[in-house]
């Protein structure tokens, strides 16, 4: 297994970045741009290697909501890029280990969000 190392220094600076009061915008297939589904309210996470590995709480703007609920959820992570310069957001699908996944899932339950 070749498994990236990062520093301590690039661990705290991985951890510092949030998405906590930031617009989520997602592409309007339906005819270009874009629009505003809600704000981050909350996040859980944990680092796994280079990874930052989320799950955000999304208060839903009032006409965004697909079927009633106030807030939507969503996983992602934030990573260093290939040079090891900059941290990005990656929206794509992660793995993190069953242990992993549980403990992230007990971080929301500790906040008691009511998605259990």
């Amino acid at each position: 297994m070749n498994l990236r190392r990062i520093s301590p220094q690039q661990i705290a600076k991985l951890n510092g970045y949030t998405g906590l009061s930031k617009k989520v915008r997602f592409k309007n297939k339906n005819g270009g741009g874009r629009f505003v589904l809600g704000t981050i309210v909350d996040e859980i996470s944990i680092i796994s290697f280079d990874y930052k590995h989320v799950i955000q709480k999304i208060e839903l703007a009032p006409s965004a909501s697909w079927d009633g609920s106030r807030y939507a959820y969503r996983s992602g992570y934030y990573t260093w890029d290939a040079s090891m310069q900059y941290v990005k957001w990656g929206q794509y699908h992660a793995c993190l280990s069953e242990r992993e996944c549980e403990k992230l899932l007990k971080l929301a339950q500790r906040k008691r969000w009511p998605i259990f």
